[in-house]
């Protein structure tokens, strides 16, 4: 079988690429290699019939920097199994350990132009005194005894021999630049008793990887003994992703405790997809699980941060906390800030491995070009400082920096809480508040502490104690217990334990507040205790202080009851019903009204603690408040609040609400249309109470349908109503220029109004006008103006013959009782004396008619459109002698219908309605106005008289006619002066 001979060297240098003008002599029995500069290679290959094919290396270096050179090279020799074109890809990589303590080594001599390190590993005591030799992508493992290794060292001998190699054959051709050997560990995994052999092969199954676990036999013989090494089996990794690099770095400890070696494998380019779903580089490790059976179960842990390689290193820890797991640690040397590198501590647990890192170590270093790689390299499970704990050194080498992580010792606390009794009862009494005569229900607590812990720890450790009664309730909040000493709810308290001795505690009282002091009697009162360590006192002589048990919960709580009027079980189960009407079907849209909703709320079951009536209100509602004109109503107290965007009426039905109780109470809501898509309002009613059971009532819905109602009304008025004829100095003319030359003023005044409540948003009003008779000119439009929201237009010429207008009269829309009409306001009938003949009716019917239509836009309740349209009489048709001495009335007409509302899903009904306005022209003689009879004058002097006598007499005995005068002399003066203290003067 041949032999060979590894050169040991530093496994970070990095050897130039093998440049095209190498030679190679093959015709001799020494090849010869030479790099210009840098360094020359040379082995030979001894013919020995004993060993054929042995191969021995040298190899001479030159022109290195110092710097390069870590580790002195140091020659060893090993069995393999190849042929001689392995020489085409081969990578060697070796390390070993010895029994205290360990030394690792790994040399790689690149064959190809492409440099590719091998990662060093680092066994443990349970790997004996053999090292581990690592081949790849040639595929091989080889073991060798620590011992001979360094028995036979000798630093001028650059080919040694070894007896007590173990080496792998050849891999098979499938396995060609698979890496087999990147990364190796050591752990019994058949449970003979022997270690075995895990390599990773990164590059295997088409780079997906895999880790290669190989067994190992001893036959004992006489003087030697035999390792044989045979394949136990290969785990490929087919949940991981492509070219993740599956086997970069191998582990191998007990992490669940069961005796079982298990296995990491970690994979530092692994890809996951992200929140956003895109394929991002966070690296992950594989937990396999070794079972009774020989079987291993994976479980997947991944990276926390792109780009870090998560899994590149994993070192074994031991058990840092002491709780029977061991524990491991995970690098990332590209995670953290910059890119400085991270390594996460995770503790094991029955389970397997705890997912949480417990906690991450973060390399500290000053930003230079070449990241630190802190974590690239670690070594765990070694007490370096004797304190009973194992330690971690982690390499970073683009700093030059080892970092020894020393493990702070455990320390375990069983805390102690306890409250008696756990019923409070609010009428037991028997304990006075300190310095007064209050009687008030007292329980006791009572608290205690042990700690324990391993290693160099003092005998008395300091805590800081703090006790919080009920916890639950939020800062701010009426606390219902407080303790009896201070009348506080906290107490704090330092305690100093002896370290694994006997529970240390103590005792206080603390009471309840009277019941008129708080509403909550359900919840149970929570007692709440933490404790600290004192660090600093704790801190052995390097100042290295200790830590509590992360796993063990710093704090401790117990709750206690209030006694509750709820049977033998103390467990209220009351019976909530909410039922809620109106006498309000409708709502029409714009009514200020306000909706009134009769809630009826029972409880038929047992005490209700804290109950409230809960009313959701729509959007569309606003609270006013409750109705407290009427007796039969209960007077709730309720307020509005929101709650998660949840608008909320609140009502208390009191604390507690008890067996039987029947309440019945008015709530008050205005209305309005939210939305031109509502229909309808819908308010939710319901129950609730702070009970464990049955603690709220059904949810009650009560809707009510909007519709619309809008009160519009037309009404017309004429200014002056009448005109009498013949008009005083007037005089025809044949042309006519102003108002006078024509005739009177008569004005006509139509309002659309909307007595609501509800909007509409267009109408149409249409104004007939009678314009002519015969020909005959009867009221002449001069113009029209409007007041509102309204554009009107006529199918006729406004104002042809461009009579001006007059501008006193032009700026009166609302005058309805200026020029003519004046004079004729206060005249009837009756009053006239004329001749009594038909009176012609002079409307549309009859007499052709100018329109005017108008659009009126929206127009909301109590608003108004107003409609003035000034014409003038055209008193040449009525002088006529035709038309003498008869009476006349001149009628023009309005109609409007609504068209448009501004609610689309209501039904609306249709709304429309008319109007005349009435203008009467009267022949007769106006009578001239009756003077005022003198016994009228005379009656109403004496009355003014009399009043006046009246109003003297009674201010007269008032006093109000008596003279205040100045005192005149000096004694009347003194009695003015106010006296001194309220006694008078005994000399006056």
């Amino acid at each position: 079988m041949p032999s060979s001979h590894l050169i040991l060297c530093h496994p970070l240098l990095l050897l130039p690429p093998i440049p095209p003008s190498i030679r190679i002599f093959s015709n001799e029995s020494t090849l010869h290699m030479r790099w210009p500069k840098y360094w020359s290679f040379s082995f030979s290959i001894s013919p020995s019939n004993e060993h054929p094919g042995l191969i021995s290396f040298r190899m001479d270096w030159l022109d290195l920097l110092a710097r390069q050179v870590r580790w002195s090279c140091m020659p060893i020799s090993f069995r393999i199994f190849h042929n001689m074109d392995f020489f085409s890809s081969l990578l060697l990589g070796v390390s070993f350990s010895r029994r205290e303590g360990s030394v690792s080594w790994a040399c790689n001599i690149p064959w190809r132009r492409k440099w590719q390190p091998t990662p060093v590993f680092l066994p443990g005591k349970p790997h004996g005194q053999r090292g581990l030799v690592g081949y790849s992508p040639c595929g091989q493992l080889i073991s060798d005894q620590v011992a001979e290794i360094v028995s036979k060292y000798d630093p001028k001998v650059y080919s040694i021999k070894y007896n007590n190699q173990l080496a792998t054959r050849t891999a098979q051709a499938i396995f060609d630049d698979s890496y087999l050997g990147y990364s190796v560990a050591v752990g019994d995994f058949n449970g003979d008793g022997v270690d075995d052999f895990v390599s990773g092969v990164p590059r295997a199954a088409r780079t997906l990887g895999m880790w290669f676990h190989i067994g190992r036999t001893i036959y004992d013989l006489p003087k030697i003994s035999i390792y044989y090494f045979y394949c136990i089996g290969i785990i490929c990794n087919f949940l991981c992703s492509m070219a993740a690099y599956f086997g970069f770095s191998v582990a191998a400890t007990d992490i669940n405790g069961d005796d079982y070696a298990d296995v990491f494998i970690g994979a530092p380019l692994f890809m996951d997809r992200g929140s956003d779903g895109k394929l991002q580089e966070v690296g992950q490790v594989s937990v396999s699980l070794q079972k009774a059976s020989g079987d291993f179960q994976t479980i997947k842990l991944n990276g926390f941060e792109v780009f870090a390689r998560f899994g590149s290193a994993i070192a074994p820890l031991g058990d840092l906390d002491q709780d029977g797991f061991n524990d491991i640690a995970i690098a990332a040397p590209y995670g953290g800030e910059d890119k400085k590198g991270i390594v996460y501590i995770f503790n094991g647990r029955p389970t397997g491995l705890n997912a949480v890192p417990s906690q991450i170590l973060e390399g500290k270093w000053a930003a230079r070009s070449m990241p630190p790689s802190f974590g690239y390299s670690m070594k765990g499970a070694t007490d370096i400082d004797k304190n009973g704990y194992p330690d971690l050194i982690v390499g970073a080498f683009g700093v030059d920096r080892a970092v020894l992580y020393r493990a702070r010792p455990v320390i375990t606390v069983n805390a102690g809480l306890e409250v008696y009794p756990s019923i409070l009862n609010q009428e037991n009494k028997t304990c006075s508040l300190p310095g007064t005569d209050l009687k008030v229900s007292c329980f006791n607590v009572r608290f205690c502490l042990k700690a324990d812990g391993k290693g160099a720890l003092p005998r008395k450790l300091d805590f800081q104690v703090e006790l919080l009664l009920d916890k639950l309730k939020q800062k701010g909040a009426i606390r219902r217990a407080l303790f009896l000493h201070n009348r506080s709810p906290g107490h704090s308290k330092n305690m100093t334990i002896s370290r694994g001795g006997q529970m240390q505690c103590e005792e206080l009282i603390a009471y309840l507040r009277d019941e008129s002091e708080f509403r909550d009697k359900l919840t149970p009162i929570t007692i709440f205790m933490e404790y600290w360590l004192d660090y600093r006192t704790a801190a052995d002589a390097t100042g290295l202080q200790p830590i509590l048990n992360q796993f063990t919960p710093a704090n401790v709580s117990r709750q206690a009851h209030i006694l509750l009027d709820c049977g033998d079980d103390n467990v209220c189960k009351p019976k909530l019903e909410v039922s809620v009407d109106s006498d309000q079907k409708k709502i029409y849209v714009g009514d200020d009204n306000p909706l009134t909703l009769i809630v009826k709320a029972q409880n038929q079951g047992e005490g209700a603690y804290e109950a409230e009536l809960i009313v959701s209100i729509p959007l569309q509602a606003d609270f006013i408040g409750v109705v407290r004109n009427s007796e039969a109503l209960a007077r709730l107290s309720c307020a509005f609040k929101t709650e998660n965007q949840t608008r909320q009426v609140v009502c208390d039905l009191g604390n507690p609400m008890k067996a039987g109780t029947q309440l019945l109470a008015g709530l008050r809501f205005s209305v309005h249309q939210q939305s031109e898509m509502d229909t309808s309002v819908k308010f939710d009613l319901q129950i609730q109470s702070s009970n464990l059971f049955d603690k709220v009532s059904p949810v009650v819905s009560y809707k009510v349908d909007l519709a619309v109602l809008a009160a519009v009304e037309i009404r017309g008025v004429s200014s002056p109503d009448h005109i009498f004829l013949p008009i005083p100095n007037w005089k025809y003319k044949e042309n006519p220029e102003t108002e006078e030359d024509v005739g009177p003023v008569v004005q006509h005044i139509y309002e659309l109004r909307n007595n609501g409540p509800s909007s509409f948003s267009k109408a149409m009003l249409h104004l007939q006008w009678p314009y002519k008779y015969n020909n005959n000119t009867l009221l002449y439009i001069l113009q029209y103006d409007i007041d509102g929201p309204m554009n009107c237009t006529s199918d006729m010429e406004i104002n042809p013959l461009r009579i001006k207008i007059s501008n006193s009269q032009a700026t009166e829309k609302n005058d309805t009782s200026g020029g003519q009409g004046d004079r004729n306001h206060l005249i009837t009938k009756r009053d006239l004396t004329l001749n009594e003949g038909d009176v012609h009716t002079l409307g549309c019917g009859i007499a052709e008619c100018l329109k005017i239509v108008c659009q009126v836009g929206r127009l909301d309740r109590g608003k108004s459109a107003i409609l003035y349209v000034r014409s003038l009489l055209w008193t040449e048709t009525f002088m006529n002698k035709e038309n003498q001495n008869h009476s006349y009335s001149l009628k023009s007409s309005a109609s409007f219908n609504v068209i448009e509302f501004p609610y689309k899903n209501l039904p609306i009904e249709d709304i429309f309605n008319s109007t005349l306005v009435t203008t009467n022209v009267t022949w007769g003689i106006q009578p001239a106005p009756m003077p005022v009879p003198v016994w009228v004058i005379i009656l109403a002097v004496l009355a003014g008289l009399l009043l006046l006598a009246v109003l003297v007499f009674v201010m007269y005995r008032m006093g109000f006619f008596k003279r205040v005068r100045p005192p005149q002399e000096e004694q009347e003066r003194e009695q003015l002066q106010p006296h001194e203290n309220g006694e008078g003067n005994s000399e006056t």
